[in-house]
């Protein structure tokens, strides 16, 4: 597990209106290499990306392109 070994860690600071980039949870989870990691093999697995290797990059399963 990546996250098992986390402190103690405000998700909405309190007396404050919740914000994502003030969340101490989010930040010390984005920290973690092998957390992404995980996410990554996640998707990939789920084929919500894939990659394509004409082109050498990893994109998702919907995207569209504009032009």
């Amino acid at each position: 597990m990546v996250a098992t070994n986390m402190p103690p860690l405000y998700h909405k600071l309190p007396g404050e209106k919740y914000s994502r980039n003030n969340s101490e949870v989010l930040k010390w989870l984005s920290e973690r290499p092998g957390l992404i990691e995980y996410i990554f093999d996640q998707a990939s697995n789920a084929k919500e990306i894939y990659y394509n290797p004409a082109t050498g990059r990893w994109q998702g399963a919907d995207w569209e392109d504009e032009d």
